[in-house]
């Protein structure tokens, strides 16, 4: 544990200064419980406001292992089944010569098998058809399309909108208590900017309605908690998502070949990819490590993992686009916690 913080102790502020990543912030988890958190540089070059442990910033697509919860939260109560069509619930982007939209279920929204891809031409959330690329069901497939399609379909079923609904089905039993799925203007005191790769700030975006693919916005801390309530539900009560219910969230369920393993040393080092429901998962010596990165163009990149089998967890945000190759070399030496 020592060797581990004086690690990223060195390396944070020489691959900041390579990268050109103006702000960071970590927050790891041992025995279960989030046991360190600190930040690095500023949360804006212009303004030189220091990032805190209580800055936010856009995880960009960790979001979706997020909404995976919320959903999962519905199936254990009944409301929601993973294997009853999404036809069922919302009208879907109907494409001539193309019947098997109406198959997508929300399991294969979660473990990304639904035959869509990740954003139609022209951006997201755009009207107008939508083609599949392969048969709902047949294999791994990357889709935001279909995280947004699945939260149209909780958002008809509990009738409020996906933020509203968070609030007391997962930010409050979980101890998320600044994490946000829409901006308010409530937030940009705490918001981080992005920044591009020659660290010059990147203008801010302001996600006025949630997109269950990526506008969430979280501290590290916060999303450390989040990954703690997987690692141990019970101590979370029974507002949380139940133990078997997160069991069959990071369960193996389809083999994702188009995706490379993270690299990580020691017991952890990487080997075939699968996806759950919501999370990608690494096979390792010492169990599977399940992990999801995120990277969106306002400037931002971050990654996050858990061990289950050893109760352990990283989670560091980045507000520049050169945090990816940031978190990349710096989980390449930390990634066995």
């Amino acid at each position: 544990w020592e060797t581990t913080l004086a690690t990223i102790e060195r390396l944070v502020p020489l691959l900041m200064e390579e990268h050109r990543v103006p702000g960071v912030s970590i927050a790891l988890v041992r025995d279960r419980k989030v046991a360190f958190a600190k930040a690095w540089g500023v949360a804006d070059a212009k303004t030189r406001t220091p990032v805190t442990p209580s800055t936010l910033f856009e995880v960009a697509s960790m979001t979706k292992p997020a909404f995976a919860y919320v959903a999962l939260k519905l199936v254990a109560d009944g409301k929601l089944d993973l294997d009853r069509p999404l036809a069922g619930f919302v009208d879907l982007p109907a494409v001539p010569g193309q019947p098997l939209i109406s198959r997508i279920t929300p399991r294969m929204v979660l473990t990304h098998t639904s035959g869509l891809p990740n954003w139609r031409p022209g951006g997201e959330e755009r009207d107008g058809p939508l083609a599949l690329l392969f048969q709902p069901g047949a294999r791994f497939g990357y889709s935001g399309e279909a995280f947004f399609l699945l939260q149209r379909a909780v958002e008809k079923i509990v009738g409020v909108p996906l933020e509203e609904h968070a609030r007391p089905a997962l930010f409050a039993p979980v101890g998320m208590e600044s994490a946000s799925f829409v901006w308010t203007p409530g937030l940009d005191g705490s918001l981080a900017t992005g920044h591009g790769e020659d660290g010059v700030p990147k203008p801010r975006a302001r996600y006025r309605h949630a997109n269950a693919a990526y506008t969430l916005v979280a501290t590290a801390p916060d999303y450390a908690r989040f990954l703690t309530a997987l690692l141990d539900p019970d101590a979370f009560g029974p507002r949380a998502l139940p133990r078997a219910a997160i069991d069959g969230m990071l369960r193996r369920a389809v083999r994702a070949d188009a995706r490379d393993p993270i690299e990580r040393p020691g017991r952890a080092r990487g080997g075939a990819v699968w996806w759950g429901l919501g999370w990608g998962l690494n096979e390792a010596p010492a169990g599977d490590v399940v992990y999801h990165s995120g990277a969106n163009q306002t400037g931002f990149r971050c990654y996050s993992q858990l061990s289950p089998s050893r109760g352990t967890g990283i989670v560091i945000l980045t507000n520049g686009l050169g945090g990816g190759e940031l978190w990349t070399r710096l989980v390449a030496a930390i990634g066995d916690l």
